[in-house]
């Protein structure tokens, strides 16, 4: 093949030329068909998928229709980022002071830089598992991105409909621009019907664009809001003009270096590619941000920096506990110090000397480690890894997570506001009966085989031409052909074919001269073809209620003619269409009207006079069954205290039928079924505004909402989260939506579905989950993993929280009564590090389980320490320090050993390792890894093992943990101030950390009426802003 006239420099240029001479430059460049000429490519044929070394070359040449994402961090980088935390940042300056001191005028210049080094020894211990976890969870959400990424477009190969990934698109390709897509490259329209563009992604500017001869091109990130037609790539991947941002934005670099002049873009916001991003955790307070912004506005402009209730309460929390853990770090260096001041300078009356400064710097050190072990710094790393856990899993159950924090919002939903097709139906719609002036049929070759030829001719050339679906050979071997488009739009393309008619045929021999697009305010959608020089004909199709309304006759089956007027059609209504709706089939009316309309007229073919005056050719029944799953996914929300809305676009009587099917509504359960008229005049003002007063009087009961248009749904979405109707409270609300007037609600909501397979490209970048499979029982399963990650992170706070009362009043008490703290600054780095990353790791994957359902959704109100958690920290809290203190001031005598409390060591070797002090800190070890166990069941379950064999991480830790700290205990000496243990003195720290065991067993078995005075210490404050 001859190579191409075009190059991509001339193709970038073309499409940045401003909108006044675009077709201007277009026409001097021989139009349309002489670009297409320039890139050797057939408007009708479309590229050759047979021909790869054209399709090469085309990549070769123009590029691939991929832009790389930004520039992962390396493990290198993640390390430094870690390192930033001011806590480490704090802990390795003093570590470096202590060993120079400790080097230069301490008493033990030999040994005595041990210490200083094993806290940068911790340090480093503590970066690198940081860093290690947030290499893995981006390479994770690496992969997570490529899935998203992964779409399908809808393209015209070797003359024929087919489908390409976006990936693989090349410029020559032909695209089938359709209602709600999101343009995939840049393109020049024809053949367009109608078409309005939203180019606010690229331009910033928010009214729609009309595409047409004057103003061709399509810029890729842009929005299909109106109307269809073709398009002819001619830019792809980073040569496109979303491209050319994105490098710009991902590599400054790369603009001084681009061959075309790019236009400004200040107010770009591209949405082509919404990436899942997660921060990497920063171990404090400020830390706890918002991982993922919603991107775009709704109806209502959110802000992007709105936390979920989840993360309010635990902003909030960290804030509270960091406060404390300051005072008391603060507390513990000035006891301290005050205490050895007294010691050595008043009581023995020593004379100054600089070695005294390493002991100052060691109090400064103890008082920094405490700090670091109170405060929570492993809840980022819970929640992020909770979070990155969950998200890979959904996948699983056909989950694609986009926004993070929608992930656990779930775990709060109240209500699901749920469309039908698709979701609760199977979205395979068949056409079950064909009524056509007062006879009906029930096979496709019955009913198309009695008809007239005039009649037949109306019906399937009505059928054809109006729509812009696909029927497709089945992919797999005595599979079902595959359905492209509208599926209602397929029900009938497959009837005609089942009836012996070919449907591409007509398109074929008919010219649609106008389109007149579907939208929800009209419910029907029209086309004008071309019968002759002088006439049209429109063919209409629609809400069988609105087109049958506007027919003035119908069409019988011998092609004879009835007159309609309002009698008649009240009795089609009654005979025929509540007959189809109380069977849940959905009902459609077919029309035509003939114009007399010469060629050289013209005719505003926008004006609904058009759409008036019908004939009615047939109403058809299609049925679109109820999925089987649905009405036990439906039970299982209900004992979950989530309540299931539908809204749906069919008429009250097919919606009551397929609610009563499904399960939403039972008989003499006092549901409410209303209309979306009904539902308009009851709760909107003249203005449009909600009443709240008046909403909440309905929504309580309100079950389904028909014949409704996507501006009912976001006002019943609205109204919903706006509503605090008691008992029911704040409602945490769950939208799906597959349309792109969806997009409204899907962004109101809470959380909002859209649907992988049926969803247009709008109503997805909308959302904040796609459902893969379209299925409601996905959502179902979104719930479980939205109450399994607010169940983690609660597991790792009341085992963190433990940890901490227990710790740092050790030291405390450790710090006034003895001048030490039983656990070394190293010794308490490792508890540091079991209850921050190990403990995160271990109890923030767990699997959910089904009992997560029977319990009701966490109120956005509650506390997120619950009165349960409460008496679980205190009581093991109190038994911990109980016993460690009975260690430190008794132990010795418990083991016949020499007691290793500094008061009564010899001054040369205060700072030696003891088994005393050794025993202590592996018994306090040993408590926290049996409380970890504990800690798996947090609603007072009797067995804290059942399911423990089902997590690898959980057990793997576990054995990780033991191994450390065995080897720590036994082979590091004075690095980490440990002496080894006898085999004795091992079982005896061994069951005594067990005790932790039989205790949080009692605890479980202790009922909690009443909140205790600490159950309001810490909740206070929790409450986020939601």
């Amino acid at each position: 093949m001859a190579s191409f006239k075009l190059v991509t420099g001339d193709l970038i240029r073309l499409v940045e030329t401003p909108h006044e001479k675009q077709h201007e430059v277009l026409s001097n460049l021989g139009g349309l068909e002489g670009i297409a000429a320039a890139l050797n490519v057939n408007l009708k044929q479309g590229l050759d998928s047979g021909d790869t070394g054209d399709l090469q070359r085309r990549e070769d040449s123009f590029g691939k229709n991929y832009v790389p994402p930004p520039r992962s961090k390396s493990f290198l980088e993640l390390m430094w980022a870690a390192f930033h935390d001011i806590t480490i940042v704090i802990l390795t300056i003093s570590g470096f002071i202590s060993i120079i001191l400790a080097s230069t005028v301490g008493d033990h210049k030999r040994t005595g830089w041990l210490e200083g080094a094993c806290i940068i020894l911790a340090v480093v211990v503590v970066i690198l598992v940081t860093a290690t976890n947030d290499y893995q969870k981006e390479a994770q959400f690496r992969v997570l991105n490529a899935v998203k990424e992964d779409e399908k477009i809808k393209v015209i190969r070797n003359g024929q409909p087919a489908e390409v990934t976006k990936w693989n698109l090349l410029v020559g390709d032909i695209v089938r621009v359709d209602l709600g897509d999101i343009i995939p490259a840049d393109g020049i329209v024809f053949d367009a019907k109608e078409i309005k563009m939203d180019e606010s992604a690229m331009t910033g500017e928010s009214d729609l664009l009309t595409k047409n001869e004057e103003n061709p091109f399509l810029l890729s990130g842009t929005k299909v809001m109106e109307g269809l037609g073709k398009m002819l790539v001619i830019c792809v991947g980073e040569n496109s003009q979303a491209g050319i941002i994105k490098n710009l934005i991902n590599n400054p670099a790369a603009g001084k270096k681009s061959d075309p002049t790019i236009k400004n873009h200040t107010n770009a916001n591209i949405e082509d590619e919404v990436y899942v991003e997660i921060a990497t955790p920063r171990n404090d307070a400020v830390g706890m941000k918002d991982e993922q912004l919603k991107s775009g506005d709704s109806m209502e402009n959110s802000t992007g920096s709105s936390q979920s209730p989840l993360e309010g309460k635990l902003y909030n929390l960290t804030i509270l506990i960091s406060k404390f853990a300051v005072f008391v770090a603060l507390l513990v260096f000035v006891i301290m110090s005050i205490h050895f001041s007294i010691d050595t300078f008043a009581r023995e009356d020593k004379p100054w000397k600089s070695g005294y400064v390493n002991d100052y710097m060691n109090y400064f050190i103890i008082a920094i480690t405490v700090l670091a072990v109170a405060i929570p710094e492993g809840l980022p790393l819970a929640v992020t890894i909770s979070l990155a856990y969950s998200v890979k899993k959904m996948l699983v159950d056909n989950n694609l997570v986009r926004h993070l924090d929608a992930c656990e919002t779930m775990g709060s939903a109240t209500t699901i506001c749920s469309d039908k097709t698709g979701t609760l139906t199977t979205n395979r719609m068949t056409v079950m009966q064909l009524w056509i002036g007062d006879q009906e049929f029930s096979t496709a070759t019955d009913g198309i085989g009695a008809l007239s030829d005039s009649t037949k001719e109306a019906l399937c050339t009505g059928i054809a031409v109006n729509s812009t679906a696909e029927i497709l050979p089945p992919k797999v071997e005595n599979g079902l052909p595959e359905h492209t488009g509208n599926k209602t739009e397929c029900a009938l393309l497959q009837y005609i074919r089942d009836g012996g008619v070919e449907y591409p045929e007509i398109r074929t021999n008919n010219e649609v001269v106008h389109m007149l697009t579907f939208s929800s305010a009209k419910k029907r959608m029209s086309v004008v073809v071309r019968r002759s020089a002088t006439t049209c004909r429109v063919y209409t199709k629609g809400a069988t209620e609105v087109v049958l309304g506007l027919c003035q006759d119908m069409q019988r089956v011998d092609g004879s003619m009835e007159s309609l007027d309002d009698a008649r059609k009240a009795k089609i209504g009654a005979e025929v269409i509540e007959k189809y709706a109380s069977q849940a089939y959905r009902t459609l009316c077919l029309a035509y009207r003939d114009l007399d309309v010469p060629a050289e007229d013209t005719i505003n073919w926008s004006d609904e006079d058009v759409e008036k005056n019908l004939t009615c050719v047939a109403i058809v029944g299609i049925e679109d069954p109820v999925r089987p799953e649905v009405p036990g996914a439906i039970q299982h929300c209900y004992r979950a205290g989530i309540t299931v809305r539908m809204v749906t676009g069919d008429n009250i009587t097919t919606a009551r039928s397929i609610a009563s099917k499904c399960g939403i509504t039972n008989p003499g359960d006092g549901s409410l079924v209303m209309d979306g008229q009904t539902f308009r005049n009851r709760v909107l003002d003249a203005q449009g505004n909600i009443i709240q007063s008046e909403f909440d009087k309905i929504w309580p009961m309100l079950r389904v909402l028909a014949r409704s248009s996507p501006k009912d749904k976001y006002t019943l979405v609205s109204g919903l989260m706006q509503s605090n109707v008691v008992p029911h409270g704040p409602q945490v609300v769950a939208v799906t939506g597959d349309g792109t007037n969806d997009a409204p609600a899907l962004k109101k909501a809470n959380v909002g579905f859209a649907m992988g397979i049926s969803g247009t490209a709008v109503a997805k970048d909308a959302s904040d989950i796609i459902l893969m499979d379209d299925n409601f029982n996905s959502i179902v399963n979104a719930i479980k993993w939205g109450r399994n990650v607010y169940d983690s992170i609660a597991k790792f706070l009341q085992f963190q929280l433990t940890v901490n009362v227990s710790a740092v009043l050790l030291a405390f008490i450790g710090a006034v009564i003895l001048d030490q703290s039983p656990l070394s600054a190293v010794q308490m780095l490792w508890v540091n590090l079991i209850m921050d990353s190990f403990a995160s790791l271990a109890l923030a994957t767990e699997e959910p389980t089904p009992q997560l359902l029977e319990r009701k959704p966490y109120p956005k109100t509650q506390p997120l320490i619950s009165k349960k958690m409460t008496k679980h920290i205190i009581g093991q809290s109190i038994f911990q320090l109980a016993l460690m203190l009975a260690l430190v001031f008794t132990g010795e005598k418990w083991f016949d050993i020499p007691s290793g409390r500094v008061v009564d060591l010899d001054e040369d070797v205060k700072n030696d390792p003891t088994v005393h002090m050794t025993i202590v800190f592996n018994a306090f070890v040993w408590a926290q890894l049996f409380n970890e166990l504990n800690c798996r069941k947090i609603h007072d379950e009797i067995n804290t093992f059942t399911g423990i064999t089902k997590n690898r991480v959980f057990l793997y830790v576990c054995v990780l943990q033991v191994a450390m700290q065995y080897v720590m205990v036994q082979h590091t000496g004075d690095w980490f101030k440990c002496s080894p243990l006898s085999a004795g003195q091992w079982l005896a720290c061994i069951g005594m950390g067990f005790l932790s065991l039989p205790l949080g067993l009692m605890l479980r078995c202790i009922s909690i009426k009443k909140s205790s005075e600490l159950d309001g210490v810490l909740s206070r404050g929790q409450h986020g802003t939601g």
